[in-house]
């Protein structure tokens, strides 16, 4: 049954009304961005772009309680899948992790998978189908808590997000699982010049528990012989990266000397903790979804009864060949493809219906996945209403979901697709 999410009309504050509308939505940037949301707007191919919309989606607690029950339940099937792969080297071969990154996952995670995880649905008359695991590096987090909390106030709802909380949660999880001590510094990182990325990590920063945190910018870590240090000389023991672990690999140093690898060698010798774990790593490759449905096909006995019907209830089958999806529209994705970056839809006569030719993902390698049709939603937009489709975000930070990003935009959810609020009422 189609419930009102996918059926649901949005609040919008002086729709139809231009003038008035861009008036709200200037002053609702000015407040947004003094509390760090800085990419209300993105400027892409010449021109600005829209990216806050100041809608708001209603949707009821029996919605947001199903939609954090499927988080749940998927979140043990990919936690029952990481430790499988890990045990099986034909399905961590499947994964298609570069080979310099394998030492530093090779070893199992005890705790849960990833602290801080995204995972994109598209909700269908069938359920929710869970497309893709952002369990690494995921963004969305100031979209979800305070932009949220601002288009909820203006529409009179109230946000169902306990992101912060979560946050916190987890931190208290982290010390205790790292065994953190009191006087240890947990330094927070990320690209110094990225406005989201940074403040985004600025913003786990200070939902973090412990006594003593810092920020610095990644390109002023110092990766030395013995481990990695702050300019000053301070080592950094415990690290939280907004920084994809691949990227380390094309990391150089001005001489071309290999920094990101010895950065990987300090990681695997203990010499630096993590935050996320490189479990996180495993599980963000796209694939894992693939190994789900080869190990489902093939080795069942391998996940329980309960998991095995997980997997045909939240996952749209997906495969390494496009064999399975002769006379069927499907979807081709990089294995870490990010905003969209690299993605094809494939019509049933084989015809492409519309791709990203972003080359750094694009000549990636692929996973073939059933094509699931996104909702339409109409949003009220600076330049007027606008239809597209929706995609929805749900937060699993420590080990519990607490926040629900939506996102409106083309068939394949790029860099430019817009997000809007989601609220109750009171």
């Amino acid at each position: 049954m189609i419930n009102s999410l996918v059926e649901g009309k949005t609040i919008s504050p002086y729709r139809n009304q231009l003038k008035e509308y861009l008036t709200l939505w200037v002053k609702t940037n000015n407040e947004v961005a003094e509390k760090g949301f800085t990419w209300a707007s993105l400027y892409e191919d010449e021109e600005w772009h829209q990216y806050m919309s100041l809608d708001v989606l209603p949707i009821k607690q029996k919605e947001i309680e199903k939609i954090h029950e499927d988080t749940i339940n998927f979140s043990k099937l990919v936690q029952a899948t990481y430790r499988i792969v890990m045990k099986e080297s034909k399905y961590f071969s499947h994964l298609g992790l570069p080979v310099a990154t394998w030492e530093s996952v090779s070893e199992e995670w005890p705790e849960i998978f990833s602290y801080f995880c995204r995972y994109d649905i598209i909700q269908t008359p069938q359920g929710n189908k869970f497309i893709e695991i952002n369990s690494d590096t995921p963004t969305g987090y100031l979209e979800t808590t305070i932009v949220n909390e601002k288009l909820c106030e203006l529409s009179s709802l109230r946000s169902p997000s306990k992101m912060e909380s979560a946050i916190q949660h987890a931190w208290d999880m982290i010390v205790q699982h790292y065994e953190i001590p009191k006087d240890e510094t947990i330094f927070f990182t990320s690209i110094g010049w990225h406005g989201e990325d940074k403040q985004t990590a600025l913003f786990n920063k200070r939902n973090c528990t412990h006594e003593h945190t810092e920020y610095i910018e990644v390109e002023k870590i110092i990766v030395g012989h013995d481990g990695l240090y702050t300019p000053d000389g301070r080592k950094i023991n415990f690290l939280y990266r907004l920084y994809p672990l691949e990227y380390l690999l094309d990391d150089k140093d001005d001489m071309g000397n290999p920094l990101g690898l010895t950065f990987l060698e300090h990681v695997v010798e203990k010499k630096v903790r993590l935050i996320n774990p490189t479990s996180a790593f495993v599980t963000q490759s796209k694939a894992l979804l693939a190994v789900m449905w080869d190990i489902l096909e093939n080795e069942p006995h391998c996940y329980t009864e309960e998991e095995q019907c997980f997997v045909k209830q939240y996952v749209p089958k997906t495969y390494f060949t496009a064999e399975k999806f002769k006379n069927e529209k499907f979807v081709t994705k990089p294995l870490f493809g990010r905003e969209g970056g690299g993605v094809s839809i494939i019509e049933s006569d084989g015809i492409v219906e519309e791709e990203d030719q972003t080359p750094e993902y694009y000549n990636q390698r692929k996973i073939y996945q059933e094509y699931i049709e996104m909702p339409d939603l109409t949003i009220s937009t600076w330049d007027g209403v606008y239809t597209g489709k929706m995609l929805i975000g749900s937060f699993f930070i420590g080990g519990e979901p607490s926040g629900i990003f939506l996102r409106v935009g083309g068939k394949i959810t790029g860099n430019l697709s817009m997000f809007l609020g989601v609220g109750m009422k009171y």
